[in-house]
């Protein structure tokens, strides 16, 4: 059963619409973003208000430790950091599996 003959089987009461499986072919073309977090740092609050311009703030993440990848608030990958012309990426090294 094709999408638009569902929505048309929705609003008629008689006939439940079918349930799609979700796939890659229902939902490949649907954007979301990622996010890429390097690390967590703590500061007292009259610190962090005190925040100038060239401050630098230490994290608790070495160089050498992957950066992970969210969508929302779900980790999806972990990579390191590759320059990519102008801008960051990130290298991917290992991914969440699928259940």
């Amino acid at each position: 059963m094709t999408a638009s003959k569902e929505s048309r089987n929705l609003g008629n009461g008689n006939a439940r619409p079918q349930v799609v499986p979700l796939n890659q072919e229902l939902l490949g073309h649907v954007r979301v973003r990622l996010s890429a977090r390097l690390g967590q740092g703590e500061v007292t609050v009259a610190r962090l208000m005190s925040l100038a311009k060239g401050d630098v703030v230490v994290l608790e993440a070495s160089l050498a430790d992957a950066v992970d990848l969210y969508v929302a608030d779900a980790l999806v990958a972990r990579g390191e950091i590759v320059a990519v012309g102008d801008n960051y990426g990130v290298r991917i090294t290992e991914i969440a599996s699928v259940e």
